[in-house]
């Protein structure tokens, strides 16, 4: 959805338990000028949960403009899925005092926003799994903060604790404080066995033993997640998690995906620390160093991002932060920039196959090793080769984002999808010269995707140093 969608519009929200006790604005306008339209308009409901919480107002005019009313079912969804993501965010922090909301509008954040939405309509409770330093408390206390529980109390606990002993009054202190709410078990894949054993026993009993005596009422009322940085089920077929505790916890499972998965939010996420860590009004980071952040392949995603930009915003001297801060504060980035480009190239060199032979011959089991996403465009690539394809089309038919689909070409590949979708016609062409030695030049391009003679002549020669009419003479 763009600004240009719409010239005339206005979501109007419908009053809340939230709005009574906040400030969040129940109307705005976008478009021209700063009115909701006028009269006559067409409204259309935005839904949450299959619940109605406000009105999306069209002027005709949009009809008449020929919009698709077909698009608008998608657009109103994802309204609702931002409204909430803002009101969730609101309760927690005024709960919490913290921040926690997701940031961007990438289809990956929006399918989390989504499972968020189905996740809090029920109980059940939730395996959130994920790169260290991915936002798994920020989905926790959404999915909390949009059910039916969000005035109740959500209680974080760290599992990295190395105590059996603390880690129990930690339990019974959080299951005492959590009745009626959430807790949240952060990092459960580094509990020890006498720690995951403890836990079992605790969610199977009805009451436990509190401090001074006080028992945990009805620890079946507190609704449960958890995190994890490993795979669970591989960790139980290495016998390094226990089966049972997993089955009290494999009900709705989601995965956040990596900041390298979804590069095109850095630039909203940087925006958001900004705001959060600068010293002063103007201070902000110059192009070159913003391109460097959102270009940068965060092993540590979003708590990594969150440290650096904190990091510069105290310690630059210079403003707009410029590349030299960066070499200064920050050499870890530069050198990962370099160790990247050198990664690709080694990746690429050492490639355990042929790429062209393998797509033309439809060999796509030599893959296997590869992302699997990458697989998925590949293996698209080579049924669609001689059809017009773009990079948005390759990365929906992959299931992954363009940005991140055209990292993973250059990482493991070093070439782009242009590079290769030129290669795989041009020897598609040879083996057409070959077979049909008096085929048409002109057919032959139309036929392997050129819909330019002149372009395809270009590329032909580049990669054969021949014209294709010398090529065709060298094989009669």
């Amino acid at each position: 959805m763009t600004s240009a969608n719409f010239k005339d519009a206005a979501i109007q929200l419908y009053k809340t338990e939230l709005h009574t006790q906040t400030d969040t604005p129940l109307d705005f306008a976008f478009g021209q000028g700063q009115h909701a339209p006028k009269t006559p308009s067409i409204s259309y409901p935005i839904l949450y949960q299959r619940t109605k919480i406000g009105d999306l107002h069209l002027h005709q005019s949009q009809q008449a403009q020929g919009y698709d009313e077909n698009h608008l079912p998608n657009i109103t969804k994802k309204l609702a899925l931002l409204i909430k993501r803002h009101q969730a965010n609101t309760l927690s922090s005024r709960f919490l005092g913290k921040d926690l909301s997701l940031t961007g509008y990438s289809e990956h954040v929006l399918k989390l926003d989504a499972f968020i939405e189905k996740a809090s309509s029920t109980s059940y409770p939730v395996i959130i799994s994920g790169e260290f330093g991915s936002e798994k408390l920020s989905v926790a206390s959404a999915i909390h903060y949009n059910s039916q529980l969000r005035y109740k109390p959500f209680i974080e606990i760290n599992c990295s604790t190395p105590s059996t002993e603390e880690f129990q009054r930690n339990l019974i202190i959080s299951f005492e404080k959590a009745q009626g709410g959430s807790i949240f078990l952060h990092g459960i894949d580094e509990l020890s066995f006498p720690q995951q054993n403890l836990l079992t026993e605790l969610l199977a009993a009805s009451t436990e033993p509190g401090l001074s005596g006080i028992k945990v009422k009805n620890v079946t009322n507190v609704r449960l997640m958890v995190s994890t940085t490993q795979n669970l089920a591989e960790m139980i077929a290495k016998n390094e998690f226990s089966r049972h505790l997993y089955e009290k916890f494999n009900f709705l499972n989601i995965r956040i995906p990596s900041l390298s998965e979804r590069k095109e939010d850095i630039p909203f996420i940087l925006e958001k620390l900004l705001e959060k860590y600068k010293l002063f009004e103007e201070q902000g980071f110059c192009d070159e160093v913003k391109k460097i952040l959102s270009e940068y392949h965060w092993p540590g995603n979003h708590a990594e991002l969150e440290r650096v930009v904190a990091r510069l915003m105290t310690l630059s001297s210079a403003n707009p932060i410029n590349r030299s801060e960066l070499e200064k504060h920050a050499p870890e980035l530069i050198a990962g920039r370099a160790s990247q480009a050198l990664t690709a190239k080694s990746s690429a060199d050492k490639l355990p196959f042929d790429l062209i032979p393998c797509l033309l011959n439809k060999d796509y089991q030599q893959f296997s090793r590869l992302h699997t996403g990458l697989q998925k465009a590949l293996a698209y690539l080579g049924e669609n080769y001689c059809n017009s394809i773009t990079l948005p089309e390759l990365a929906q038919n992959a299931f992954i984002s363009p940005s991140h689909l055209s990292y993973l070409f250059k990482f493991y590949l070093n070439q782009s999808f242009k590079q290769i979708v030129s290669e795989l016609r041009i020897e598609r062409a040879k083996q057409i010269f070959i077979s049909s030695p008096h085929a048409r030049i002109t057919d032959v391009s139309l036929d392997v995707g050129f819909g330019d003679l002149s372009h395809f002549e270009k590329i032909f020669k580049r990669y054969t140093n021949m014209t294709p009419r010398e090529y065709k003479n060298s094989n009669t």
